[in-house]
Order: structure tokens, then C-alpha cells, then sequence
């Protein structure tokens, strides 16, 4: 399995207020800890969502930049419950991460199981690093 991590810019436990720079700045109370991995063929982002319903969830994927969104309720709505420990963090979640490479964004795959949302985008050939020679035409 190949690693390539080089050229993610943006991933490095950003504290919720840089986050909030980069998501224009929504107000986050936590930002959600990812996987990032790739294959000759695919770009693959998991990240750990625990307690959230999948219509909580919004991604986006803008040129090289995806970014995944999310709300957390608490469990009781109720005023009258006294908690007596709360560990659990609540309210918006997001995440920006920057993809080193070209992917087909027209493909882009997300499933949501066990609390793990899995990202998975089909990369595609950068023909940006190809030689091509431009013929000059006359008038």
C-alpha cells in the first residue's frame, strides 16, 4: 500500500478556529480526526463522525479542496436533565482538506457505517506534467 501524503496542505489537527478561517467563518466547536490514503486509482478520506445521522452531514468538493460539514445534537433536549459528567462534544464539525492530485469529482463516492464516513474519489491521469509540443501556425 502506497502512502502519499506529500502536497496535503491543510490537514495537520487544525484547532476549530483555523477551521473556521477556511470554512468562511462558520462558527465550529470541533473539528472530526480523519484517514487519508490512496491507491494508483482511488482517493480515499475516512473520518470519524460518531452520533451523527447521515442527513447531518454535507460535503463538498470545489477544485482540489474537499470539505466535509456536520452537526451534532445532544441527546436530550430536555432543561430539567443535570448532568453529572459530559464528555461528549456537540454542535458543527468540519474539516478541510486539500487533494495533491487530479480526481474526477463526477465520481465521488460517500458511505457513512459505524460512525466512519468513507470518502472515496477516483483519481485520474495529470496531464499537466506531460510534454506536448505546440505547433505555431501561419497567417
Amino acid at each position: 500500500m502506497a502512502f502519499e501524503m506529500s502536497g496535503i496542505t491543510r490537514l495537520s489537527n487544525e484547532s476549530p478556529e483555523e477551521v473556521e478561517a477556511l470554512s468562511g467563518g462558520e462558527h465550529i466547536t470541533h473539528v472530526p480526526n480523519v484517514d487519508i490514503f490512496s491507491t494508483p486509482g482511488l482517493f480515499t478520506v475516512e473520518v470519524e463522525l460518531p452520533g451523527i445521522r447521515k442527513e447531518d452531514i454535507e460535503i463538498t468538493i470545489v477544485k482540489n479542496t474537499l470539505t466535509i460539514r456536520a452537526l451534532k445534537y445532544e441527546c436530550f433536549d430536555d432543561e430539567k436533565v443535570n448532568y453529572v459528567c459530559m464528555e461528549r462534544s456537540f454542535g458543527r464539525l468540519c474539516r478541510v482538506i486539500d487533494i495533491p492530485f487530479p480526481v474526477n469529482t463526477s465520481q465521488i463516492r460517500a458511505v457513512c457505517k459505524n460512525g466512519i464516513l468513507t470518502i472515496t474519489v477516483p483519481r485520474v491521469e495529470d496531464k499537466r506534467a506531460h510534454s506536448k509540443r505546440v505547433p505555431i501556425e501561419s497567417e
